[in-house]
């Protein structure tokens, strides 16, 4: 025993490189990860997987990453280059967001093939809004502004909805969908549900959980039908199948803002 755990290799961010390079499949989006800028000096490739080890290490502002990268640390985390804050600013910006989301999906979708959820009984999707960043001035068309209580603009910040992979031991996080002025949280959840199903599959959960926001009938899908689309039955009546599709349907008794989305025959993971 002695020797087998000697022999297990301490984590390193260049080992961390490799698995997400090899068992989660991310080895082409780490090399192109949906970079728009033109005549670039700084490799793709080192950006983006400086803002994963900052993630990481919670180090996500980009000031604190650029200390990282411009410290004798540099070379230990896999970073190839130095650079600025102002370079992941410029970066950011013209990111392609499909291709970060695409590559979300097939990290989720590996640690599902892995195995990572055969410990639990059902696999969930949790939906829920969340602030970030902010400003006192207008930055972009989803910059939302913050009052006070005489209507008078104080600053400026953003807000999104997320989707992740709950109640399997790991909290996995699937895609987030901004929302401007005039937008609102729900209507942006009601996006972020039906595109989240679209690219994991109707199959891969059992359940949605969502606050009470969501809890109306708007939100729950007619019966086998569209994702999303409003029914002409009460919410009690409407389909549970969100994600898989199933007959059964909620109960009366049922809180809305937990919906069931089915389950896998025989009752066990089945579906793997």
């Amino acid at each position: 025993m002695a020797k087998a755990k000697a022999a297990v290799k301490e984590p390193s961010p260049r080992r961390l490189k490799k698995y997400a390079e090899k068992c989660l499949r991310l080895k082409f989006y780490l090399r192109s990860p949906g970079d728009g800028r033109q005549q670039a000096r700084i490799p793709a490739s080192a950006l983006i997987w400086a803002l994963l080890i900052g993630a990481l290490l919670r180090r996500a502002a980009f000031a604190a990453i650029e200390a990282l990268v411009c410290s004798q640390a540099r070379r230990a985390l896999g970073v190839s280059r130095r650079f600025g804050n102002d370079t992941l600013s410029y970066f950011t910006e013209r990111l392609d967001p499909a291709i970060t989301r695409q590559a979300a999906v097939t990290a989720v979708h590996q640690a599902k093939r892995h195995k990572a959820f055969d410990d639990c009984r059902f696999i969930g999707l949790a939906l829920d809004g969340t602030g970030a960043g902010g400003s006192e001035e207008k930055g972009c068309d989803f910059c939302r502004p913050v009052c006070n209580q005489k209507g008078e603009i104080l600053s400026y910040h953003h807000q999104v909805v997320m989707i992740s992979v709950v109640g399997t031991g790991l909290t996995l996080p699937v895609d987030v969908e901004p929302y401007g002025p005039g937008d609102s949280e729900y209507n942006a959840g009601r996006r972020l549900l039906r595109r989240a199903v679209g690219q994991l599959g109707r199959r891969f959960a059992d359940y949605v959980v969502g606050d009470g926001n969501y809890a109306t009938a708007p939100f729950l899908p007619a019966r086998g039908g569209r994702l999303g689309t409003a029914g002409d039955r009460p919410p009690q009546e409407q389909s549970a199948g969100i994600v898989r599709g199933g007959p059964a349907t909620i109960p009366p008794s049922s809180s809305p803002a937990s919906v069931p989305l089915g389950r896998r025959p025989g009752g066990n993971l089945g579906c793997r």
